[in-house]
């Protein structure tokens, strides 16, 4: 694999890291700020049932099982002789933003959108529950975040053992 394959998809995967990365920060610390604001046993009881599951449905079921495969499959098809514009805006195109048939790229956009969507819905809960619900998504994205840095240098390992087989 040359250098130039290597740089585009650590772009990608750096991109796409810092992405998330970011959201796991800022809502990690808006959830944690709720939990040492304190919180009754019922509010633990539920900031835990949030935790369990969106770490289950978001995490493993969505990004783990479904994202992150795809996320990687898209970075190991990126290489030097991919359009410019993919190689330049690599982090989107890993995440079928750009540069994908036309269906898959609408069906991102529309994912964004509905993030979007839940984020603004999110901002008009009262706390504890906003927090409460920042913690769990934190934690699903965190998860997220995790098993796309190991499944990918998993990925990048294979392939250069299969290259060191080759030669």
């Amino acid at each position: 694999m040359s250098v130039a394959t290597r740089v585009i998809r650590a772009w990608a995967l750096v991109g796409v890291a810092i992405l998330l990365g970011n959201a796991v920060v800022r809502l990690g610390r808006r959830g944690l700020d709720t939990v040492r604001e304190g919180l009754s046993a019922g509010e633990w009881t539920v900031l835990a049932a949030v935790f369990v599951l969106f770490v289950y449905v978001e995490g493993v079921r969505a990004l783990q099982r479904k994202w992150v495969p795809f996320v990687v499959g898209r970075m190991e098809a990126l290489g030097r002789r991919s359009p410019l514009l993919h190689r330049l805006l690599a982090p989107l195109h890993v995440m079928a933003l750009v540069g994908g048939p036309r269906r898959t790229v609408l069906r991102a956009w529309a994912g964004v959108a509905a993030v979007i969507v839940a984020i603004l819905v999110l901002r008009s809960v009262p706390d504890p529950w906003r927090g409460i619900v920042d913690v769990g998504v934190a934690a699903a994205l965190g998860w997220g975040l995790l098993v796309l840095l190991l499944q990918a240098v998993a990925t990048q390992l294979e392939g250069e053992a299969e290259g060191d087989m080759a030669s």
